[in-house]
């Protein structure tokens, strides 16, 4: 059996599992911005392994092999299940799809497909917009989830109540991951893979678990697509963070609410911020 170790920026280290369905993924190692990971596989099928990593990594633009090793043989598939553990986030617990979903735990279940990392838990890009989601997401509410990924925070705000539920992606895997999680959670969330400058309308709430770079270049259009909140995440760094804030004044929003979380001896925090417009402040959390 092989080891194939990876790094990938840490912002785009959740599509991992989306592009490598059905493989069992370890990481390693979070530091800083980088992602260390590794997948196993027989000797057999490791060629096709190394050519669908490097398709991902040259769809994504980022990503590389680090290493290759022997390993000694072992039943994987049931190992690597055994790192697989319901998460909580929030109000929501996160279950592996073989999992029975706990009784009594007062929590909202959402079970996702088997290529998730559930060893080392969610990113906190998107656990801190789950801890965010139910002051902020209300029933009957419209919901526009940007970068959809695996359709875990659109799936919980149908879960909240929230009536319609677009996410959208540019990347098509994740469209097809959005979809087959939605079913899994027998939720109904319409899934297109569209870009930012594509969408029209106006949504309750917007959702935006981004790169600081999209932010830049998109915050003025994203703006335009919510009427009472904008819940965003993948912010690093408290220089990011100022800059995000002073993005939004400057076009009108408003930040209401905000938390921080750092990951394993990262010195610095990821953020999740919640903007309004400035003539919509009728309600202050």
């Amino acid at each position: 059996m092989k080891k194939i170790t990876c790094q990938i920026p840490a912002n785009l280290f959740e599509l991992i599992p989306v592009y490598l369905e059905g493989y069992g993924i370890e990481v390693i190692k979070r530091e800083g911005d980088t992602v260390s990971f590794a997948l196993y596989t027989e000797d057999s099928h490791l060629p096709q392994l190394k050519q669908k990593l490097n398709e991902t990594f040259q769809n994504l633009s980022a990503g590389q092999i680090t290493s290759l090793e022997d390993i000694k043989e072992e039943n994987w598939a049931e190992k690597w299940k055994e790192n697989f553990k319901p998460i909580k986030a929030g109000l929501f617990i996160i279950i592996p799809e073989w999992e029975k979903t706990p009784q009594e735990t007062g929590l909202i279940p959402i079970k996702l497909k088997i290529g998730m990392a559930f060893g080392t838990g969610l990113h906190p890009s998107t656990q801190l917009i789950l801890k965010l989601l139910p002051q902020f997401v209300q029933k009957g509410d419209t919901v526009l989830d940007l970068g959809t990924g695996s359709g875990i925070l659109a799936i919980a705000s149908k879960k909240l109540g929230a009536d319609k539920v677009v996410g959208i992606d540019i990347h098509k895997e994740a469209v097809k991951e959005c979809k087959k999680n939605s079913q899994l959670n027998q939720t109904q969330i319409q899934c297109f893979e569209k870009d930012i400058s594509q969408i029209d309308g106006q949504f309750d709430v917007v959702l935006a678990n981004l790169q600081k770079e999209i932010f830049d270049k998109y915050l003025k259009k994203i703006a335009t697509l919510f009427k009472k909140y904008l819940i965003i995440s993948g912010i690093y760094r408290k220089t990011e963070r100022d800059s995000i804030i002073q993005m939004g004044k400057g076009i009108g929003l408003t930040p209401v609410k905000e938390l921080s979380q750092r990951e394993g001896e990262q010195q610095e925090a990821w953020y999740g911020i919640v903007f309004t417009k400035q003539a919509n402040r009728l309600h202050k959390p």
